[in-house]
């Protein structure tokens, strides 16, 4: 891949906006990112990485820190990123999660945001728009970018503490990088695949010889075979000996058809026999049965003969009580008829009697007209009932009335009370108008109050903020100077190791110096003054100072930018604060905070008031409408008072003219009712005597025709001939019942079965039947034969056909699965495979051979012929690798022998790794279907090279500009500069962010 274009606003230290133009920076292959420790270089490389994977380049840090705190609120920090792969170009827009102002003051956290366009050149503003998703982008990127970001870091992106990482990547981890820098999954793939079509086709196989083994041991179990025959069969099926399993199965089959032939001969015969025996057996129950029926009807025969007498006595009988039973309800009606006769004319006797002892004597003469008599009494007590109604209810018309009036003396007093209430009510309300006057403004007030204690409080913040930092800036300033001190020692302690080294040097070269013989250095045949022999200093020494100078100069930047933070905002504090202490600040925001309670409390109050007149004025609206109310129920009591008492006066003179000389006129009512009471019943007693005799003479009559119909004499003839009705049934059960019998036993000795018979026959049932028993068995004995060998027929039979199926199944699995077997096992390193290598491991060998030896091209150069890496098929350290051929080894041609890469020195292992990683982009520009490694971000490393070895480093980089690649070179190495044209240049502002500018 290869990066066009770098946009970040409010990022790390970078407080503005900037564009680093990649294009134009690396035209001449080479460029720098420089500035001093700590001001934002490797920043610029944590924003690529953020805007491909989301996250920043050391696995270890978070990417909350990406969002700027030297930029202004509001201002959203962004990475946008335009580069191009295999797939196209693109632009990727990317966001963090940050801290975003909100209304009304203070901040809410933001989420991170994503954006990407497909464009048609790197140089395009707009683009087709892909996804704003950030889970889209991620994973549209993954496929874009084709590496992850651990991949990525090892091969693109090179950060400080990684740079080191694909070169003592464990053997697995780098067979994952060469998979996807040089698109050789696919391998890995068909590998897999063809590993799995193995495994399942073996598995088919053995279920099938499985299978088959099965159906030969079930088809010699089936076959009945004997123990050393099985056996044989059971072998031929785990050979695989078809010929033997097919010759086995035919002559088995044949065998067992035959046998069971001659069993189902055998059940046929035994059949017929059982059938002729069963016959007669039949015929002997048959006439058995005839006999004993024949005995049995004729003794049931002579039975009812015995009974025939008392059977025609109770048919007699039953006819007598049929015949009385149509006349009995005659009779029961004529008795019925005469009691109410009698009864009739009796109450009518008694009822004449007391009406002429009583006041209503006149109407037991029975010459009057007594309808008459009881329409004069019933009209006359209707006439009253209005009155009796009204006399009723004059009592209680009375004590209501009296209430009436009570209650009318108690409106006049409630009416008084409320004229008074009223008439106080104007001054109440002055009164409170007053108060609520004195409390206006309160509103006002408690407004300027709360902005005094909030200025207040502003000024107590700041003031306690003054203390702090004024604390804080004395522990920074002396920690400034120890660090200080410290740098300046550091210092003197690399130039110190410096010169003993460069002196060491000298010394061992004039050791080595002989007359005659050419200087290494000068190339003088003569040595006038050698350098004196010195200890001198180990390289190991010299970096480990230049190291330690190093992590205190950047000490030093860090704490000096801190102290330079600490007096800023000192001096924004002591602005806020406005020269006072925290004391007179505290004292300041209490009496603010005393004066908007005062203000409160006044708010409170008038609104309190407000209330209260409110209420009042709710409460004299209330009393007015009930003075109003109570007026004139007054005058409307008044008035319906005076009208009931003269209704009362006028309903009491009325009663008094209806009594009609009765006490009351209740009693003058209830007097003419009982007269209309005695008529009427008067009147019901005589239509009773007369409808009774009526009723008595038809009576009679009927009885006399029902007499004559039954052909009874008289009523007593009925009675004596009248049964139960369950005795009737009985008789009549029993004459139907010897009727029936008599039918059925003639019935039956008609019968041409019992008619046939004499009586002398015999019947041996006994025998016949031990006959046919005998005959049974045999018929169960050959039928359990025939059927036993039969199924074992078809058993043997089924058994063959499925050790066939099993046997042809077995082949053509076989045949089918060979190929596939044979390529699986060159594939995965197995049988035929003669270099015991996989097909993915074969592949990667021979990419991973061509990374080591475009390497070696560099490195042979870089480090002047000593080193020389080799692929090892053990792993770094010695061990074994599961997959062989990945590991990497380090020969040292000075003293012949190879090192593990982990015990190469700082400066070795830089350019050992950036010669590897220089190769690895080498194979992969030359292959096709691989990442693009256009561009390679190395950060810091070079500090740790001496000069000789810088040139060497840097002219190998060089020669990337003749492939069209770009290197960029992070560092703060001062000789870079001289050596690079292009750079970005970082530098620390004075407000403690960072800025950038670019030189091209």
């Amino acid at each position: 891949m290869r990066i066009h274009r770098l946009t970040l606003q409010a990022i790390g230290p970078f407080p503005g906006r900037h564009t680093v133009d990649l294009d134009a920076l690396s035209a001449s292959g080479l460029f720098l990112l420089e500035g001093p420790t700590g001001a934002g270089k490797s920043t610029l490389i944590d924003a690529i990485v953020f805007a491909l994977y989301g996250v920043v380049a050391d696995a270890d840090s978070s990417s909350d820190r990406l969002p700027s705190h030297h930029a202004a609120p509001g201002v959203e920090p962004f990475v946008e990123l335009v580069m191009s792969t295999g797939a196209g170009v693109f632009r990727v827009w990317r966001s963090p999660a940050h801290q975003r102002p909100k209304r009304g003051g203070g901040f809410t956290p933001q989420r991170a945001r994503a954006k990407l366009w497909r464009l048609a050149r790197p140089d395009q503003d707009g683009g087709d728009p892909v996804s704003a998703h950030v889970q889209e982008v991620g994973s549209e990127l993954r496929r874009i970018v084709v590496l992850d970001r651990a991949q990525f870091t090892q091969t693109v992106v090179l950060p400080q503490g990684q740079f080191a990482s694909f070169l003592r990547a464990r053997p697995e981890d780098r067979r994952t990088v060469l998979q996807e820098v040089f698109g050789t999954a696919v391998y890995e793939r068909l590998q897999r695949q063809l590993a799995e079509d193995a495994r399942r086709e073996r598995g088919r196989l053995d279920a099938a010889r499985a299978g088959t083994v099965t159906a030969a041991r079930a088809f010699a179990s089936a076959a009945g075979l004997v123990e050393t025959d099985a056996a044989a069969v059971v072998g031929a099926a785990e050979d695989g000996d078809a010929a033997t399993l097919t010759r086995a199965a035919d002559e088995a089959v044949g065998a067992h058809e035959c046998r069971a032939s001659a069993a189902e001969a055998d059940r046929d015969a035994a059949a017929d026999t059982e059938r002729v025996a069963r016959e007669h057996l039949r015929d002997q129950r048959e006439l058995a049965a005839a006999l004993a029926r024949r005995g049995a009807l004729l003794a049931e025969q002579a039975a009812l003969a015995a009974a025939e007498p008392a059977v025609t006595t109770a048919a007699e009988r039953l006819d007598r009580a049929r015949r009385a039973a149509t006349a009995v309800s005659a009779v029961a009606a004529r008795e019925q008829a005469g009691e109410r006769a009698a009864a009739a004319a009796a109450s009518h006797r008694d009822l004449l009697g007391a009406t002429a002892a009583g006041p209503d004597a006149d109407l037991a003469d029975e010459s009057v007209d007594l309808t008459a008599a009881h329409e004069a009494a019933t009209a006359a007590a209707g006439a009253l009932a209005e009155l009796v109604t009204l006399e009723e209810g004059l009592p209680a018309r009375a004590d209501a009335l009296a209430r009436a009036r009570a209650a009318l003396g108690r409106d006049a007093e409630h009416l008084e009370a409320l004229a008074v209430a009223l008439a106080v009510r104007p001054a109440g309300r002055a009164a409170r108008e007053d108060a609520l006057g004195e409390l206006r403004g309160a509103g006002a007030e408690r407004a300027r109050a709360e902005a005094a204690v909030a200025a207040a409080g502003r000024v107590l913040t700041a003031a306690r903020a003054v203390e702090d930092r004024t604390r804080e800036l004395t522990a920074a300033q002396t920690e400034l100077a120890t660090a200080a001190r410290t740098a300046e020692q550091r210092a003197d302690v690399e130039r110190a190791a410096r010169r003993a080294w460069v002196a060491g040097m000298a010394g061992a070269l004039a050791a080595g110096l002989a007359d005659g013989d050419p200087c290494p250095v000068c190339g003088a045949a003569e040595h006038p003054v050698p350098a004196p022999a010195s200890p001198g200093t180990s390289t190991a020494d010299v970096e480990a100072a230049a190291a330690a100078r190093e992590t205190a100069e950047r000490t030093l930047t860090e704490l000096g930018a801190r102290v330079a933070a600490l007096r800023e905002r000192l001096a924004a504090a002591d602005d806020g604060a406005g020269g006072r202490d925290v004391p007179a600040a505290q004292a300041e925001l209490a009496a603010a905070e005393e004066a908007v309670r005062a203000a409160t409390d006044a708010i409170v109050r008038s609104a309190e008031l407000t209330a209260e007149l409110a209420e009042f004025d709710a409460e004299t609206a209330r009393l007015t409408d009930a003075h109003a109310t109570a007026a004139a129920a007054h005058a409307a009591g008044t008035e319906r008072v005076a009208g009931q008492a003269a209704q009362l006066a006028a309903d009491t003179e009325r009663c008094a003219a209806g009594r009609a000389g009765a006490p009351s006129v209740a009693e003058w009512a209830r007097r003419l009712t009982a007269r209309a009471e005695t008529a009427r019943r008067l009147q019901d007693a005589a239509r009773e005597r007369r409808a009774a005799d009526a009723a008595l003479a038809d009576a009679e009559e009927r009885l006399t025709a029902a007499l004559a119909a039954a052909g009874l004499p008289d009523a007593a003839a009925v009675r004596a001939g009248t049964l139960p009705a369950a005795d009737q049934a009985a008789l009549e059960r029993r004459v139907q019942q010897h009727r029936s019998a008599l039918a059925r036993v003639a019935d039956g000795l008609a019968e041409p079965a019992v008619a046939g018979l004499t009586g002398a026959e015999t019947a041996d049932v006994p025998a016949a039947d031990a006959a046919h028993a005998t005959a049974l068995q045999a018929l169960t004995a050959a039928s359990a034969a025939a059927r036993e060998a039969r199924v074992r027929a078809e058993q043997c039979a089924a058994a063959a056909d499925r050790l066939r199926t099993a046997l042809a199944e077995s082949a053509e699995l076989t045949s089918r699965a060979a190929p596939v077997l044979r390529a699986a096992a060159l594939a995965t390193a197995g049988d035929g495979n003669t270099i015991s290598t996989t097909l993915a491991t074969y592949v990667l060998l021979r990419r991973f051979e061509d990374v080591v030896a475009a390497a070696n091209d560099r490195l042979t150069v870089v480090s002047d012929g000593r080193y020389a890496l080799e692929r090892i098929d053990e792993r770094e350290g010695g061990q074994r690798s599961p997959r062989a051929g990945l590991g990497l080894q380090v020969r040292d041609h000075q003293t012949e022998t190879a090192r593990d890469p982990r015990t190469l020195s700082g400066g070795e292992t830089f350019y050992v790794s950036l010669c590897l990683a220089l190769g690895l982009a080498d194979v992969v520009r030359a292959e096709a279907g691989g990442v693009e490694l256009g561009t390679l971000f190395i950060d810091e490393g070079f500090g740790s090279l001496d000069p000789v070895t810088l040139d060497a480093v840097m002219a190998e980089l060089g020669r990337l500009r003749d492939g069209g690649r770009a290197v960029g070179i992070v560092s703060h190495v001062a000789d870079l500069k001289d050596r690079i044209a292009e750079r970005v240049a970082v530098r620390r502002l004075p407000g403690g962010g960072s800025s950038l500018t670019v030189h091209c």
